[in-house]
């Protein structure tokens, strides 16, 4: 299992790849009465206006988190009890993590923080 760290409801990047390009990306946790999700933000390279949001489905807690490996992810406890990762482009899921294996105490932890 890959190791999450820095938990927090809300970060922007400046200098995003998108295509060929470099945009700013804005990661933002949403809460409602259905739960939280995340949603992903990126600017227009050619106007600097910001496109319609990119949303994820709903889950218990959801967290923005970076993988050891560099990379951010988006960390989601669903309503089954497990944990999925989802890549940062919101399509991919990248790992899952249920209550019986290791690193699931440790997992958990990233929303039990109190996020920035």
């Amino acid at each position: 299992m890959t190791t999450y760290s820095n938990p927090r409801m809300h970060a922007q990047f400046d200098d995003w790849p998108s295509g060929r390009h470099r945009v700013t990306a804005i990661f933002a946790i949403e809460q409602s009465n259905r739960g939280e999700r995340a949603l992903r933000i990126t600017s227009n390279p050619k106007t600097g206006k910001f496109n319609k949001p990119k949303k994820t489905t709903y889950a218990v807690k959801a967290r923005i988190v970076d993988g050891e490996d560099g990379k951010t992810y988006i960390a989601n406890l669903t309503q089954y009890g497990h944990i999925s990762f989802m890549e940062s482009n919101l399509q991919y899921s990248a790992e899952s993590v249920h209550p019986e294996q290791p690193g699931y105490a440790d997992a958990l932890e990233l929303f039990m923080e109190h996020p920035k």
